[in-house]
């Protein structure tokens, strides 16, 4: 073995179970309601919250792999080579030729960088999902959850608490499917729309409902004014990152996906925060959700600063 390669950082594995979509964004003069609004740009990239998580992770040098379900179709196929290209194992992926990849389309105001998202009924898809192979859920592996596939999401997250893996939840909203796997979730991170529904309009206090009740070490993100987090008994606050905002699609995900992915390379949980927080201000400068990422080069750059948190 070369000193190089002596030298290489072991990652820790990342295992994503959620949504893989293909994204049409489209960038509009307006919303304003008229029989015909005009569009200016439109790009079509692989979306979905895990699968965006896991491209980020990805490019920032983690082992990564997804476990979903797209349709036996031109888009599934596109969907798969997308993430094939972006160096995340398609290995657990199922193509299924009874099922139809889902399309999302997003409207994005090119004034003001507001979203709008018209996006499939995916409840009778993710009801007939056949058993995903978990196998790749292991002792020490980091597991990626968006509340996607809900039974097959309990089956991971409980699988991941008997072996000893490490659970990090994407969940929008506290709907009762999401609820019911937040008992497994090491780290929920939600957003402010999940806060004001679960505890109020305090995020501590959606903080210290999770701890108290779960044992998590939750983050709460609220957007340009940055986030919350406890950890060790206490609550701590990080600011946003600035940038010159085009579109904000992916930024939560790609936020799940580097602090997954500073976790897998050994940061401290204040550095793993700091990075999420500096993929999803990058995120924004660019259209759609995998438009801009962090690369591996930004965790050499901070890998020195997290041992020193």
């Amino acid at each position: 073995m070369s000193d190089k390669s002596a030298r290489k950082p072991v990652t820790r594995p990342i295992v994503g179970l959620g949504l893989a979509v293909v994204d049409h964004v489209y960038v509009v003069e307006s919303f304003d309601p008229a029989d015909r609004v005009r569009y200016q740009r439109r790009i079509e990239s692989g979306g979905g919250m895990v699968s965006t998580a896991l491209v980020q992770a990805a490019a920032l040098g983690c082992r990564a792999r997804i476990l979903s379900l797209v349709g036996d179709d031109p888009d599934g196929g596109r969907v798969s080579r997308w993430l094939r290209e972006a160096r995340v194992s398609v290995r657990g992926l199922v193509v299924s030729p009874d099922h139809v990849t889902t399309v999302a389309v997003v409207l994005v105001d090119g004034t003001t960088a507001d979203r709008r998202f018209f996006v499939a009924d995916r409840r009778k898809l993710e009801r007939t999902t056949p058993d995903f192979d978990l196998s790749a859920i292991r002792t020490g592996s980091i597991l990626l959850v968006d509340g996607h596939f809900p039974a097959q999401a309990r089956r991971a997250v409980r699988r991941a608490r008997e072996v000893g893996a490490t659970v990090v939840a994407d969940f929008s909203h506290p709907r009762a499917d999401f609820l019911k796997l937040l008992p497994y979730v090491d780290h929920p991170v939600v957003p402010m729309q999940f806060a004001n529904a679960y505890a109020g309009p305090d995020p501590v206090a959606t903080l210290r409902r999770l701890h108290t009740e779960h044992g998590a070490a939750p983050i709460v993100t609220l957007g340009e004014r940055g986030g919350v987090y406890l950890h060790g008994g206490k609550v701590h606050r990080y600011a946003a990152r600035r940038a010159r905002v085009v579109d904000t699609t992916g930024a939560g995900d790609t936020f799940h996906g580097a602090f997954a992915a500073g976790l897998a390379h050994g940061f401290t949980f204040g550095a793993a925060v700091a990075l999420a927080a500096r993929a999803a201000a990058v995120c924004c400068t660019a259209l759609g959700g995998r438009g801009r990422l962090l690369s591996v080069d930004d965790v050499a750059a901070l890998r020195g600063r997290s041992r020193r948190s």
